[in-house]
């Protein structure tokens, strides 16, 4: 071992520095170390170093990767911000104004302004020319201050992710443990990217985020290389997702005997450059390409485009117009005499001013970020937890409806403001800007979700069904020495008959509060304690016995390389932490002392292709839309030895097939029963239904008078031989060649026993023979076992996504799940969530096959496909690009193949697993050889294989953390579904005849046929796809009743989405469920929803490196970290206790002697901590503790806006509904501001037409756009709760003119705005009528003089009332935004105390200001008694505007309330033009 120290360590060190160097330097010490070779157990501990021990360790230190992980992000990161900075000023002026919809500021409304400040400077106007330029300045530089920070918000986040790696890397990182990482022996998920990789001298389970350029790896059989590497003695390059596996020329063929097999040794690789580099990369670049949001959309066609441009040049043109009949002397009477500077510039001007953007954009771009404060202060402010009752535990409570009462928080302007005047810094943690989170939630229509396992559902399954075998007949207990000698199965088949043997089934139910615990069903099951026992026995000793964990690990990385090759098979591992199961039932948890473990056999075998042959027939007779594959069969035996006593034991665990194979008994409670062919069948068929949707993994047992050893022994006894064995392909000899003699039962399987199963084996006690150390002995060893039961597990769906899918769909937004496994299995799991799974409920992104090629391929012989595995061969390094296979011809294609396993990982001492069992078997004599090992290489190292790479890193990393049931998937390589395979074998044999199944369990293998096994074409036939269809189950056992099928015509693979939508209807757009996803077509199939108008919101892993893009692709996305699976219940996935809040405690030391400059940072740590006890917590876990897991999560979240834990309390609901109620708030706001703009401008446009001078005045314009109508604007933004919001149905997009809307919004708007305007109007030509006839009745001698000082009196007296008038329309008019569902009796708009005060203070301000101007201007008095009657109809008429604009809201409100029945039945309807209705 300190060879393999110094080995790794000089390695290492060479990886870091240039190839050329680490090269030669490689070849020289291979020389130095070929006398170790034999020494050592792993192929990747055959180097060594001269330097001294005490200086070297196991690859990197965590100190040097972190800081090598910084310098590589940083080195990026500096290229972009070089890039961005290199741009030159007229670029980033033009990129602030050159997106229409992320701009609120245009290039005409620039020119406009200009050309109007213009037009009033010319006529002499300065005050007014000088307040637009002023504001328009203003403008440019916001605008283009938040384009800036908007282009370099991505840059700002990573560097805030390299601050935190910097600060554990100097500061926190002394402190981190093994037990900080990942369990190793975790089993693997889809939803985790974890890579075994030496740290500190220690193989940690490192998440994939961390890895670095020279880090050492541990690449394991069936899993995929996180980055282009090399192996460390032969050089053999990996690239990036390329798959280690074995080919068929080194595995051999099947055998036609039981052999033992080497395993397929782990590789130490060298990282050649850092894997999450390309990810960075991605977001740097892709993260302002989201599309515009909802809200951009309509601001951009309300403000920009309706108002600012055809507003704009309407009144332009029409006042021009106007102007220009004026001066040709064909203006009203009371047309005054100007010049041409005044009626054709200065009236334009003041008829268009109101329709500039002025402070709009100020308006617009604040209030966004003054409702992102909130979100952000909604999600770090801690709230008191309500008290949940939970003396049962088992009680149906809503963990969706938050654990806070949210609609008594309160959230804290100061806090909210500090947050605030931190995102107009430029805090980009929920990216504000690039990705606005309170706008896309406010109008969400599809929550999206790319993950299940420990997001959706729990962790790890769960026990759902358990089988055994029962007597229904109450039989006396018969004496031990009668015996049942019959060896004809008619005779058997009439006993059981006559016994009542039955298939039992219990059903348990999970609590959804507790990851693991369960419940039988049925409370009598107690009744069945006797058949349960040996099942809980069997659980502890070989499934949840912590001893075998490192060792079935490592087989089943062996068994995912070798089911690759064959196209039929796929590897499953049904082995997961049953313990509860155990715990129900009776045991305890020193249940297992008295047991010591004395040797693991794990043995695996082929299928006959002409078996496979039989099932995809009977596949297709079903119907089935893809062809099926098979579990590959494999077990796992533990030979226990039972103290005191020394009494040996067998307990077999395994795919039911291999396992009923085994068996010829057994127990049914009481004795030992034969295993009749119709017992075999029942079991057969349970397990082949159950496997359809979940794990299911059957039990044996048998005694034993001799143990084992050797390299089939496991790594226990063997010395680090390790061999397993393969038995020849359907080997239902059930060992009839073996002989009688040695097996332990002399009556063979009709024996039957009445004693117990732990005292069988006192009838061998006294004469013990030699332990079993070959082949043969090891088979006859596993023969004649007794049959226990089985159980299947299913992943259970977390009750809070429940609710959470029932709430949303209340609020009209899809909850949309894309899921990576096939039609079947994801159909049964979205009915656990409460997804319909009716008509149309789902679409397989799966691509269809080519008809050509798939018949090409069924033409071509079995014999010929032999020869094609051989060509295959050859060619398993080729690549494939864009995930499109490249067939040359029907013999030879280049394959790449990916198959998962959901397995426990291997415990790091297997890392030093060596081929010294070949070299054993290769060097043995013949009296002297213990193992028959077959189709080792002559060099260890060569053993592996490589197969070549997939398309993209994220297809390939499902390799080892899939579901049983696996997909074959062209475009992402996505190894087939297992449960798919395992459950169409069995459906076959079941719906078969009784010769088939009798031909299926009895038939003698045939040599020849073993020799047709395909090989490395398997995982991408064309045929591999999901099963979509299934016949009605008849056995009462079957864990489906339902009909499958998806008969209706919907689409199959992503490149026929769009033309179904485009020719045939949208029922893609409303389905709730796309099966064999892969992570390139996710997002396009987000791409196309968006195409659509959908508002996408993404759910997805923050612990996977396969979510990038379709992070980016979203609308806004949030990264969840998962709960993690663990081996077993009793150990932890990982800790964090001796780490916990390391990061607050640094910085509360560093900050001891804490001054004023430091009050921000306490004020932060008081809002994130909270004042409401400990039982306060933030729906968002604030980053007090830096860990490994949050560094990774903080790396891969770089695209998302909420980054969050999985057991965080966030609830979706809530921070939607106050998205909502924000935005249409933000959305009422902007409706009031461009309405008052648009009367402003038409009151002053008519006013041109009646050849009077403007009403408002360029400066009073400025004044009422500037200050009063976004002072009532902004109050109108406050929405009180409001239960409806949550019921309410969001818009679509709307990118183009629509002349009904626009009419509908013309006719309601107008409705509401016409009195006023129409009432200044008859008021102001009053005004000036009557200041005509009383200038006729007054007798001086200049006429024309005092016409003009008269007409200027009335105007001045005119323009101070309208001031104040139009301000007292605006706020009357404004009480029907304050509740826009709700009539004015029905709820008093006074409960907006922000309205209330702001409309109250403006109307005292200037009714105070109106009412001075009239009392010191003395000439005014005497006007002012012969003006009552324009006064009285100026103010009186608002009442009546207030009157007009409810019955305008009534109204408004009748055609909404229809607009929302009409978009739920579109919500609820996924009918087509082919649905059965």
């Amino acid at each position: 071992m300190p060879k393999l120290n110094e080995a790794v360590a000089e390695t290492t060190a060479k990886c870091s520095s240039d190839k050329e160097t680490a090269a030669a330097a490689s070849s020289a010490t291979l020389a130095q170390t070929a006398e170790y070779s034999h020494t050592h157990s792993h192929s990747h501990s055959r180097m060594s170093s001269t330097a001294p021990k005490e200086n070297m360790q196991h690859g990197l230190s965590t100190k040097v990767a972190l800081s090598r992980l910084h310098e590589e992000i940083e080195k990026v990161l500096l290229q972009h911000e070089r890039e961005h900075d290199a741009e030159s000023c007229y670029c980033k002026f033009r990129a602030a104004f050159m997106n229409q919809y992320d701009s609120p500021l245009g290039w005409l409304s620039i020119g406009t302004t200009l050309v109007t400040s213009g037009a009033l400077l010319i006529t002499g106007m300065c005050w007014p020319a000088i307040c637009l330029l002023a504001i328009l300045l203003l403008d440019l530089c916001v605008v283009i201050r938040e384009s800036n920070l908007r282009r370099t918000e991505i840059y700002r986040k990573t560097r805030h992710a390299l601050s935190e790696l910097r600060l554990a890397e100097q500061h926190l990182s002394d402190n981190w443990h093994v037990s900080n990482y990942p369990h190793l022996s975790n089993p693997m998920s889809p939803c985790v990217s974890l890579q075994w990789t030496y740290r500190d001298g220690h193989i940690v389970n490192l998440p994939w985020a961390l890895l670095v350029r020279g880090d050492c790896i541990v690449l394991r059989p069936g899993h995929v290389s996180p980055g282009p590497c090399h192996e460390l003695q032969s050089r053999r390059h990996f690239s990036t997702g390329e798959i280690y596996g074995a080919s068929s020329a080194q595995l051999g063929e099947p055998p036609v005997k039981p052999t033992a097999r080497a395993p397929i040794p782990d590789l130490v690789c060298c990282l050649e450059s850092t894997p999450y580099l390309d990810n960075l990369r991605l977001c740097l670049q892709n993260s302002l390409n989201r599309p515009p949001t909802i809200y951009n959309q309509q601001r951009y066609l309300l403000v920009t485009k309706y108002i600012q441009q055809w507003g704009f040049i309407t009144a332009l043109i029409i006042t021009l117009f106007a102007g220009l009949l004026r001066l040709h002397g064909y203006g009203l009477a009371t047309d005054e005499k100007h010049n041409w500077r005044h009626v054709l510039i200065a009236s334009p001007a003041a008829a268009v001013i109101p329709l500039l953007p002025l402070v709009f954009p100020l308006l617009w771009i604040y209030m966004n970020l003054w409702g992102v404060a909130r979100l952000q202060c909604f999600l770090k402010t801690p709230q008191a937890i309500l008290e949940k009752t939970t003396s049962k535990s088992f009680e149906d409570l809503d963990m969706d409806t938050p654990a806070y009462d949210y609609d008594s928080i309160s959230l804290l302007r100061s806090n909210v403001l500090r947050i605030w005047t931190q995102l107009w810094k430029g805090d980009s943690e929920l990216l504000p800007r690039s990705a606005n989170l309170v706008q896309v939630l406010g109008s969400i229509s599809a929550l999206c979700c790319v993950d299940k396992k420990g997001i959706l559902s729990w962790p790890n399954p769960t026990a759902e069904k358990v089988f055994f075998l029962h007597n229904t007949e109450e039989e006396p207990q018969d004496d031990g020495s009668q015996l049942s000698m019959s060896t004809e199965s008619d005779n058997v088949n009439q006993e059981n008959q006559e016994r009542g043997i039955v298939a039992e089934v219990l059903d348990l139910t999970h609590d959804q509060h507790c990851p693991f615990r369960l419940e039988f069903d049925d409370h009598e099951w107690k009744a069945h304690i006797k058949s349960l026992k040996p099942l809980g026995l069997a659980i502890l000793l070989n499934t949840c016995s912590p001893l075998t964990h490192e060792h079935y690990a490592q087989f089943c990385g062996h068994v995912s390389a070798v089911a690759m090759l064959d196209k039929d098979l796929v590897p499953v591992t049904n082995r997961r932490c049953l313990c509860e199961l155990a715990k129900q039932i009776g045991f305890t948890n020193h249940a297992t002392d008295r047991f010591a473990l004395e040797g693991q056999l794990a043995s695996y075998r082929h299928l006959q292709p002409d078996v496979v042959r039989r099932d995809i027939r009977f596949a297709r007779q079903l119907q089935l839309s893809t062809k099926v594959k098979v579990p590959f069969p494999h077990s796992l035996s533990v030979v226990m030895r039972e103290n005191p006593g020394g009494y040996l034991s067998l307990f077999t665990q395994g795919t039911a097939d291999i396992i009923l194979d085994c068996c010829d008994d057994f127990w049914d409670g009481k004795d030992l029963r034969p295993l009749s062919p119709q017992d075999r069948k029942r079991a057969l068929d349970f397990y082949q239904r159950s496997a359809l949707t979940s794990y299911c993994t059957a039990f044996a047992y048998r005694p034993l008078r001799h143990g084992i050893h050797g390299a089939l022994s496991g790594p226990l006894h063997s010395n680090g031989q390790i061999a397993y064995l393969e038995l020849p392909p359907e080997s239902k000899l059930r060992m009839q060649h073996v002989d009688k003699s040695h097996c332990d039962f002399e009556g063979g399987h009709h024996v039957k026993l009445s004693h117990s199963i732990s005292t069988d084996s006192l009838l061998f006690s006294e004469s013990k023979d030699e332990d079993c150390n070959d082949v043969e002995g090891c088979f006859e060893m596993q023969c004649h076992q007794v049959f226990i039961g089985m159980v299947t597990m299913q992943y259970q769906a977390q009750n809070d996504i429940v609710h959470l899918v029932e709430r949303l769909e209340r609020a009209c937004i899809r909850f949309v799940h894309f899921s990576k496994e096939n039609e079947l299995r994801s159909r049964v799991f979205s009915e656990k969530m409460g997804l319909e799974s009716g008509w149309n409920c789902h679409i397989s992104l799966l691509s269809e096959p080519e008809p050509e090629k798939e018949r090409e391929r069924e033409k071509v012989p079995t014999s010929s496909k032999a020869k094609e595995t051989e060509s295959a061969t050859g060619n398993c390094k080729s690549t494939t690009n864009a995930g499109k296979l490249n067939e040359n011809n029907t013999n030879t294609t280049p394959v790449t193949t990916s198959t998962i396993t959901d397995t426990v990982a291997i415990h790091p001492s297997s890392v030093q697993v060596t081929c010294d069992a070949v070299d054993a078997a290769r060097t043995a004599t013949p009296t002297d050889k213990p193992t028959d090992l077959v189709g080792d290489p002559e060099d260890g190292p060569k053993l592996s294989y490589l197969l070549a790479p997939p398309n993209n890193l994220e297809s390939s990393k499902t390799l080892s953390c899939s579901a049983p049931g696996a997909i074959s998937n062209p475009d992402e390589f996505k190894p087939p579904k297992i449960g798919d395979s395992q459950e169409n074998d069995e459906l076959d044999s079941s719906k078969d005849s009784d010769e088939n199944a009798a031909l299926a369990l009895e038939s003698e293998p045939n040599p020849d046929r073993h020799k047709q096994r395909h090989s490395l074409d398997s995982a991408m036939d064309e045929n591999c796809r999901s099963l979509s269809t299934l016949t009605e189950s008849t056995d009462q056992s079957a864990p489906i009743n339902f009909d499958m099928s998806n008969r209706a015509k919907l689409p199959r693979g992503i490149e026929n989405i769009r033309p179904h939508l485009e020719q045939v209807d949208n029922v893609p757009l409303q389905v709730s469920l796309f099966t064999d996803c892969s992570a390139e077509a996710t997002r396009q199939m987000l791409d196309i929803m968006q195409s659509y108008g959908e508002i996408v919101v993404c759910l997805g892993s923050s612990a996977s490196n396969d979510n990038a893009n379709i992070f980016l692709q979203a609308d806004c996305s949030i990264a969840v970290e998962p709960l993690y699976p663990q081996v077993c219940q009793d150990v932890d996935a990982y800790t964090e206790a001796n780490i916990i809040h390391n990061k607050l405690n640094f910085q509360r030391q560093s900050r001891k002697t804490a001054t004023k400059a430091d009050e921000s940072f306490v004020s932060e740590q008081l809002l994130e901590c909270g004042a409401n006890g400990s039982g306060a917590r933030a729906m968002q876990s604030p980053a007090h503790t830096v860990s490994p897991i949050y560094l990774s999560r903080l790396l891969n979240s770089l695209p998302c806006s909420i980054a969050i834990c999985r057991d965080d309390p966030l609830s979706l609901v809530a921070i939607i509904e106050l998205s909502r109620r924000f935005s249409l708030g933000l959305w009422n706001c902007i409706q009031f501001w461009a309405c008052c703009a648009g009367s402003i401008s038409i009151l002053n446009v008519l006013c041109a037409c009646l050849s009077l001078p403007p009403l408002i005045t360029p400066l009073l314009g400025i004044y009422l756009m500037c200050i009063p109508v976004p002072l009532i604007g902004i109050s109108l933004a406050h929405i009180d709760l409001d239960p409806k919001i949550m019921s309410r149905a969001t818009s679509k997009k709307q990118t183009e003119y629509d002349s009904s809307a626009f009419a509908f919004v013309m006719w309601c708007y107008g409705c509401k705005f016409l009195v006023p305007v129409i009432a200044m109007l008859l008021a102001y030509w009053m005004f000036m009528t009557q200041s005509i006839s009383v200038t006729e009745s007054t007798a001086i001698t200049d006429l024309e003089s005092a016409n003009y000082a008269n007409f200027y009196q009335c105007l001045h007296i005119v323009r101070c009332c309208a001031l104040f008038a139009v301000l007292l329309h605006f706020a009357l008019v404004s009480i029907t935004f304050v509740h826009r569902d709700h009539a004015l009796w029905q709820r008093n708009p006074f409960r907006n105390h922000i309205w209330a005060f702001t409309c109250l203070g403006l109307l005292l301000l200037h009714g105070f200001i109106c009412s001075l101007q009239m009392l010191l201007d003395e000439s005014l008095q005497e006007y002012l008694l012969q003006l009552w009657l324009p006064i009285l109809v100026l103010f009186s008429s608002s009442l009546l505007s207030l009157f007009i604009s409810e019955l305008a809201k009534f109204q408004e409100n009748k055609v909404n309330t229809r607009y929302q029945r009409r978009a739920r039945l579109d919500f609820g309807t996924k009918l087509g033009m082919n649905s059965p209705f």
